[in-house]
C-alpha cells in the first residue's frame, strides 16, 4: 500500500471544510434555488418515468432507451447554460454543477437498464395509457406534470395496443395539449 504524501492529506482535509455550497447564497439566491428545485423536480419525475418504462418492458428496445436518455439530458444542458450565463460566484456554480451532475447520472440510467430489460407484455400499452390518464389528473393540480402525462400518452399511442387503449391515449393527449395551451395563455396574459 502506497502512503499518501502529507501535503495531499492536508489538502484533502482543508477541502472537506471548504464551504462551497454555503457560498452559493452570496447574491442571486432565488435563481440558484429555482434552478436546483426545477431540475430536481424534473429528475424525480424522470426517475418515475424510468421505473415505469423499465417495468413495462419499454427498455427492451435499445433505441427507445437512447431516445429517453437524449430527451432527459435536455433540461440538464439548459440548466448548465443558464447557470454559466446568469450565476456568478464559485459557490453558486458548484452547487448547480452538483445538481446537474446528478441529473445527468439519472438521465443515463435508461441505457444501463436496457441491458437487463424484459420484453413488453400485452398489457404494456394499457398500463401506459392508465398511468398517462392518472398523471393528467395530477397535472390539473400541478400544471407542469401535464408534460409527463403527454410523454407517457405518446409512448402508449406508439405501442401496439387495442383500439380502446389508443382512444384513451389520444383523449389524454388532446386533454393534455389543451390544458398546456390554456396554461401558456394564462402565463402570457398575466406576464
Amino acid at each position: 500500500m502506497k502512503l499518501t504524501p502529507a501535503f495531499v492529506k492536508s489538502l484533502l482535509s482543508v477541502s472537506l471544510f471548504a464551504p462551497m455550497p454555503a457560498l452559493a447564497f452570496q447574491s442571486d439566491t432565488t435563481n440558484i434555488l429555482m434552478l436546483a428545485i426545477s431540475l430536481g423536480g424534473f429528475c424525480f419525475f424522470n426517475l418515475l418515468l424510468t421505473g415505469l418504462f423499465y417495468f413495462t418492458g419499454k427498455y427492451h428496445s435499445q433505441r427507445f432507451a437512447q431516445l429517453h436518455t437524449l430527451v432527459s439530458l435536455i433540461p440538464a444542458v439548459i440548466t448548465f447554460i443558464v447557470a454559466m450565463i446568469y450565476i456568478k460566484g464559485a459557490g453558486a456554480i458548484s452547487l448547480n454543477i452538483g445538481v446537474i451532475i446528478v441529473s445527468v447520472a439519472l438521465s443515463l440510467l435508461p441505457i444501463q437498464l436496457s441491458h437487463h430489460a424484459k420484453a413488453p407484455t400485452e398489457k404494456t400499452p394499457l398500463i401506459l395509457a392508465i398511468v398517462a390518464l392518472l398523471m393528467m389528473f395530477v397535472g390539473y393540480y400541478a400544471a407542469p406534470l401535464t408534460i409527463f402525462a403527454i410523454a407517457i400518452a405518446h409512448v402508449a399511442v406508439l405501442s401496439r395496443g387495442s383500439i380502446g387503449v389508443k382512444l384513451l391515449s389520444y383523449a389524454t393527449l388532446i386533454a393534455g395539449y389543451s390544458y398546456l395551451g390554456y396554461w401558456a395563455y394564462q402565463i402570457a396574459l398575466h406576464s
